[in-house]
């Protein structure tokens, strides 16, 4: 909402008092309280009229026009070019924001599991870990077997098994990590969409 007084368009605020009112209350206050002040006053709608904003544009000053037969204030903002820092600001800002979805996009396919020779595995950090170590045993001990703890439940696996699927989900995981890195040169080329981030990842 914004004042009109004397024909001319002002923002300032609401005062607390004519809080709550509709909108077509505002727009004529002569009914008010003189005591009040705002008899020759009036809050009217805005609408922008300031179309889209161009290519390494920002918004400036506004000017308020009255629409009288609508009772409806139009505004539009100029539209200014932004200085050199600013575009660098900006897309310093967009490039982390990108960053964090692409790493959290990662994140949740690295730790979501997979399944390699008919077994669901539980590929979540501490799970990686705990594969690391199991093949790292089986390296050293041939004869070595343990029963793994997988999705579905626990099954046998040998050494050979151990090692087989240890370098699986090494690959999974960084195939992952080679899918962020790609979105991220998307990101510093400018060729990045939001279609591309549910794209490319390994399964």
């Amino acid at each position: 909402m914004v004042k009109v007084q004397n024909n001319i368009a002002t923002r300032e605020p609401l005062p607390v008092f004519l809080h709550g009112l509709l909108p077509e209350s505002l727009v004529d206050l002569s009914w008010t309280d003189p005591q009040l002040g705002v008899q020759n006053a009036a809050w009217w709608p805005e609408d922008d009229v300031s179309g889209e904003l161009g290519t390494n544009k920002k918004w400036g000053a506004e000017v308020l026009t009255l629409d009288v037969e609508r009772k409806v204030v139009k505004v539009s903002r100029k539209q200014v070019a932004m200085t050199a820092a600013e575009k660098a600001a900006r897309d310093a800002l967009i490039a982390a924001q990108w960053a964090d979805q692409i790493a959290a996009r990662r994140f949740q396919v690295e730790t979501g599991g997979v399944t390699m020779a008919g077994v669901q595995i539980n590929t979540e950090r501490d799970s990686q870990s705990l594969l690391t170590g199991a093949a790292f045993a089986a390296s050293i001990d041939p004869d070595y077997r343990i029963k793994w703890k997988a999705e579905t439940g626990f099954v046998d696996l040998t050494g050979e098994q151990i090692l087989g699927i240890a370098a699986q989900v090494r690959a999974f995981v960084q195939a992952c990590f080679n899918r962020e890195a790609e979105l991220l040169g998307a990101v510093a080329d400018g060729s990045i969409t939001a279609e591309m981030l549910e794209e490319g990842w390994p399964e």
